[in-house]
């Protein structure tokens, strides 16, 4: 065992496929240099002592904790119980410290990144018994997140900090990931403010297009929406009610979306000014058939759209959060003004980041 031990894990924002990976889609994420950062060092008792420096809060976690229920929200303990089915086990006392300037409920992945700070941290510290990598983290990550605690997401947020970068994601059951180059040098990321019910919107949104996905395919039992193409899309509105066939073709319209932003993106003349258009195309679907933003969201997308941002869109679950808007970097200061005066409370230049270290 080692003396002290550092881990951190970055931010991501989802560029393209939001509400589209608990779909099986595919999605295109990328990690942002904001961290997270988890310090231990031992203590010759057995407690784990976290100082949560951000939210001025004190957990105490006795090592030998049985951890058969966990309530939802405790990542720290659904992290340690999770690490144990992989042959990790936390089994001697710390005194740790957690700190962040990644913007709290904020659709950015600050509950992620805590969650994947924490596997690795804890397998730095005690080791576990299989060759370790940035896919192994993550896996554990979602577990702990998803499977353990129930959450509603899919592997976006974990595998996206882990790996780092940017990739594209396929999520559905030929999961599988490839790094690629976005195209882009830098963003402007904004908070609102305005905190989300990120279980809560998620939980509906995907129940709505999951319940319409599964009236198509008792209709038709060979549709794949994989395969769908976007002139087919209509084809379903008649045996939809008004309401599933929104849910439907925004779920198809938001796919198509990102296929196009994958096939720019692998463009050897990439241009960020198409890519921002498409970023538009596909806030413009979350706003307006999903309904996921909240007024002063909207607010600060047509502040950087006006203050000349190639494109801008919400970011995570929505009903709240952030925003992140691409531009000439020539251009980010005038447009990180005008989003801070139509009420965000905060506004950043983000880099993409390589991930956990």
């Amino acid at each position: 065992m080692k003396n002290t031990i550092i881990s951190k894990a970055p931010a991501r924002i989802c560029l393209f496929g939001d509400h589209q990976d608990y779909l099986g889609l595919p999605v295109i994420a990328c990690a942002i240099d904001k961290y997270i950062t988890v310090e231990g060092e031992f203590n010759s008792d057995i407690l784990l002592n976290f100082n949560l420096i951000d939210l001025n809060k004190e957990v105490c976690i006795n090592v030998n904790e049985d951890l058969i229920v966990i309530k939802k929200g405790d990542h720290i303990r659904a992290v340690i119980k999770t690490l144990r089915t992989f042959g990790c086990y936390v089994n001697s006392g710390m005194d740790i410290k957690v700190q962040s300037d990644i913007y709290i409920n904020a659709g950015i992945s600050s509950s992620s990144a805590l969650t994947v700070c924490l596997v690795y941290f804890f397998i730095k510290a005690f080791g576990i018994n299989r060759e370790i990598n940035n896919e192994l983290i993550a896996e554990i990550a979602y577990r702990s997140e998803v499977i353990e605690q129930g959450g509603s997401g899919g592997k976006m947020d974990q595998y996206s900090i882990a790996i780092g970068n940017t990739i594209f994601l396929e999520t559905g059951s030929r999961f599988s990931y490839k790094k690629i180059d976005s195209g882009f040098s830098s963003f402007i990321i904004a908070n609102s403010g305005i905190e989300k019910n990120t279980d809560g919107v998620l939980k509906e949104l995907r129940n709505k297009a999951t319940d319409a996905i599964g009236k198509v395919q008792k209709f038709n039992s060979k549709f794949d929406i994989l395969k769908c193409k976007n002139e087919n899309i209509e084809d379903y509105s008649n045996i939809l009610d008004n309401e599933s066939f929104v849910y439907f073709k925004a779920a198809l319209e938001n796919h198509h979306v990102t296929l196009k932003a994958l096939k720019e993106m692998e463009n050897s003349n990439t241009s960020t000014k198409v890519l921002g258009e498409l970023m538009n195309l596909h806030h413009n679907i979350l706003k307006n058939k999903l309904k996921i933003t909240v007024p002063k969201i909207d607010q600060m997308i047509d502040a950087a759209n006006l203050a000349g941002a190639y494109g801008s869109k919400i970011v995570g679950s929505g009903c709240g959060g952030s925003i992140v808007a691409v531009s000439s970097i020539n251009n980010e200061e005038k447009i990180m003004k005008s989003i801070l005066e139509a009420g965000a409370i905060d506004v950043s230049r983000v880099k993409i980041s390589k991930g956990i270290f």
